[in-house]
This record gives structure tokens, sequence and C-alpha cells, in this order.
């Protein structure tokens, strides 16, 4: 071994022997996460409309206390219209909270649990908890529009190409996703939820939502999208 060659190597060698000796507290600490909200969808079919009511009453007043505010909400054939699929309820409720932790800390307090029992026997309702983008903490100005995908995807290859194409024209429309998940995002709360993936888009108006979903560009890929898997898509018009 040369003198020069032989010089290298002792200088890689204590370059690698200071390396992993440099205290944990020198290291570069990875970035936290910006703050993250969360969300409340609630799909029920009501029996008792009185009961809910009494129920509803009270909300008010629980949001407020613990950070939440209902986005949208509506009935099938008002404010809500299935686009695709079979919706199996009859109304929906969209609320945002300031933090991943307020939908459960909200849905567990003993405010919201007296109120629940109002509603009990009023009919049936599936709640799920979603997670929001990180760092989208504030609430929508204007009168936006959701467009709720509840989806079985079987094979998720097949949505890669459909992928390409909406995701520019969602963009153009104005719309962007406030939450997106397979079932290990959703936590359910109440009700039966199968193996499903929630995604929810906030388009800038009802009128802009259905200018994204009428584009004949859009409406090209829509059959590469349900190949992948059966689709429930609603319009909710928050204005």
């Amino acid at each position: 071994m040369t003198p020069v060659l032989a010089t290298l190597r002792k200088r890689a060698w204590a370059l690698a022997t200071l390396t992993l000796l440099v205290p944990a507290a020198f290291a570069q600490p990875a970035a936290p996460e910006a703050p993250r909200p969360g969300f409340l969808l609630v799909m029920g079919t009501v029996t008792d409309r009185e009961a809910l009511q009494r129920y509803a009453a009270t909300l008010p007043a629980i949001y407020a206390q613990y950070g939440g505010r209902p986005l949208a909400n509506g009935r099938v054939g008002a404010k809500v219209r299935v686009l695709e699929g079979a919706f199996a309820h009859q109304s929906i409720v969209l609320s945002k909270f300031a933090s991943i932790e307020g939908p459960n800390t909200f849905w567990w307090s003993p405010e919201y649990r007296r109120s629940a029992d109002l509603r009990r026997g009023a009919g049936t309702f599936t709640v799920l908890k979603l997670k929001g983008v990180p760092g989208d903490l504030d609430l929508p100005e204007g009168k936006p529009a959701y467009l709720i995908s509840i989806a079985d995807i079987r094979d998720r290859d097949k949505l890669k190409p459909y992928a390409a194409v909406a995701g520019p024209l969602v963009k153009a429309a104005g719309g962007r996703f406030i939450s997106a998940g397979g079932r290990k995002d959703i936590e359910l709360l109440e009700g039966e939820f199968g193996n499903l993936t929630v995604n929810v888009l906030q388009f800038p108006s009802i009128d802009a939502l259905r200018r994204f979903y009428a584009d004949p560009a859009y409406q090209k890929v829509i059959p590469i999208r349900q190949s992948a898997g059966d689709y429930v898509l609603l319009e909710v018009d928050a204005g």
C-alpha cells in the first residue's frame, strides 16, 4: 500500500468514527408536522324529525365550546345531490374542528353525550372522524361546495391514469382536497362502515364544482375511475 493511500484510509476511518460519536443532541431534528384539522362526517336517515330538531337546537353552543363548526348540511334532493352510486342515507353533515383531536373531544364530552341522548330513536346514523390536511386550519370563505367520494377501491393501479387527468382539472376549477384517506385513516364513532375510502374536495362555489364535474375532459376519465371500484359521489351545496 502506498503512503498516500494509507493516509487517505486513515482519514476516512477517522471521519467515520467521528460521525458515530456525534451526540444525538447535535443531530438535525426532523421538522414537526403542521397542525392538522379534524372533520366529522355524519350520514343519517331520520325517522323522528321532532326529536332530531330538539337535538339540533343544542348543538351550536357545544360546537362553539369545542372549537367546531358545521361546514355543510342538507338532505338528498335539496342541498345534497347523488352524482354516482346508491347512497344509503337521507342527509349529510360535515363539520370542521381546529385540531385533529377536536372531533373526539367534542364527541365524548359530557355536553354532547347529554345532547346525543335527545336523538336516541330519531333515526340511524353513521359518524366518521376524518383527518384534514396539515396546516389547513382556516374556515372557508364565501359559499363553498363539497364533493364527497365514498369508495370501495379494488385496484388502485387503475386510478393512476385517472388521477393524472383529474388532478389538474380539480385545480383549474379552484378545487382542493381537504380530507383524503382509506379505512386506516378513518375513525368510526357511530354506526357501520366497511373497508371504504373517503375523499372530500372543496370548491369555491357550487357552480365551480358543477363545471368541473361536467367538463368533457373529466367525464372522459370517469369510466377509468369506476373500473377501479364502486363509488358513491355526493355534491353538497353549502351556499
